[in-house]
């Protein structure tokens, strides 16, 4: 494993485009169908009754007390500067790393160790978590499964974390408040975890070709919406030989209404004028052409969304990826499209093989990319 740095030299090597472990070596991924479990997937009573709780104790301290009074404290903006010079490169990796994804499950920050093998492991990375839970960089949470007996620990930017990130990295990408954990739905954790689960199903595709975590469709004037519709997940997928599509995620919870549907849609409309332009530039990714994508949990749910939502008569591709079919058979079976054709309501299923049995000498791709 590389050595890290404080001087950040190393750090420049943490690309989106880092070598990351293929597909046949992906522990958590059936190589054949690209099934796994998913840590984002709740039944809908247990998306109903979700709750998250602030986990305030270090692992090394035995009292409330003496954990919290280890918890550094931020006076002045001179303490930054303090911290940052206290922060190895793994540390800062992981923390860009959390701030990305907004909240994140600790066996989600497991599996990204497995995807870069060369470069963590999980010793290093709990290490990390540690420290800059010390630092009082990130917030550690705590909730409960059905299945499980211990309850499950996720994390997220803490509110000094968020000014750490905007006072040293605020060119580099735009940050989630976490003040806002305290305001939205609880079940809002729930939708970034599943932002996480289609980024690293999808970063050892062998037709994965990039990926980015913000894109902002702005504003629906013509409705006087006033605020801003982002997808949390940008990916582009070659989903057939030589042909790369930019996928523009909107995951879908079972407790939502359709309002954020319905926005999405109206801003999409909005942004390929109509269906008109689908080339639109989407965070310089490689796609030559742009599709809507909602993540929904089960079946029943992209039904119901492509039913309410009317979805053939919108005049632009869209597609749903179903997590229960993901976990059943697998992504090359999970991918989903309204019926434009003959604009019935019936949802087809798209057979997509090339997603794991990808034909590099037809594409022309490079192992090295």
């Amino acid at each position: 494993m590389p050595e890290f740095t404080k001087d950040g030299s190393s750090l420049k090597q943490f690309k989106d485009n880092l070598p990351v472990t293929k597909l046949g070596l992906n522990p958590f991924v059936n190589k054949d169908t690209g099934r796994t479990y998913l840590p984002s997937l709740f039944t809908a009573e247990e998306e109903k009754k979700f709750k998250i709780n602030r986990n305030f104790k270090q692992r090394k301290y035995l009292t409330l007390q003496d954990s919290v009074s280890h918890i550094y404290s931020y006076f002045i903006a001179d303490d930054y500067n303090y911290v940052m010079t206290q922060l190895s490169d793994h540390d800062l990796y992981w923390l860009k790393f959390i701030a990305r994804f907004k909240s994140i499950q600790q066996v989600q920050l497991f599996r990204q160790t497995a995807l870069y093998p060369d470069w963590f492991d999980r010793k290093s990375l709990k290490h990390s978590l540690d420290r800059l839970f010390m630092y009082g960089l990130i917030w550690k949470w705590n909730f409960k499964r059905d299945f499980l007996n211990k309850p499950v620990t996720a994390y997220t930017l803490s509110v000094n974390g968020f000014r750490f990130m905007e006072y040293f990295f605020n060119q580099e990408r735009r940050y989630f408040q976490p003040q806002s954990y305290f305001t939205l739905p609880v079940q809002y954790h729930i939708r970034f975890w599943e932002t996480v689960d289609i980024y690293q199903l999808c970063l050892s595709l062998p037709i994965f070709h990039g990926f980015e975590t913000f894109l902002n469709l702005g504003k629906d004037k013509e409705n006087k919406i006033k605020r801003n519709m982002t997808s949390p997940l940008q990916i582009a997928l070659e989903m057939i030989p030589n042909q790369i599509k930019n996928l523009v995620f909107f995951p879908a919870l079972q407790t939502d209404d359709l309002t954020y549907y319905q926005n999405a849609l109206l801003r999409w409309n909005a942004f390929t004028d109509d269906g008109a332009n689908l080339t639109e530039s989407v965070n310089g990714l490689p796609g030559t052409q742009n599709i809507i994508v909602f993540y929904a949990p089960t079946v029943a749910i992209a039904d119901k969304l492509n039913t309410d939502l009317e979805l053939p008569n919108w005049n632009f591709p869209i597609f749903l990826l179903v997590g229960s079919v993901i976990e059943k058979d697998g992504i090359t079976q999970a991918f989903y499209y309204p019926d434009h054709r003959n604009k019935t309501l019936d949802l087809q299923r798209a057979t997509l093989p090339n997603l794991v049995f990808y034909n590099q000498e037809e594409s022309g791709k490079n192992e090295e990319n």
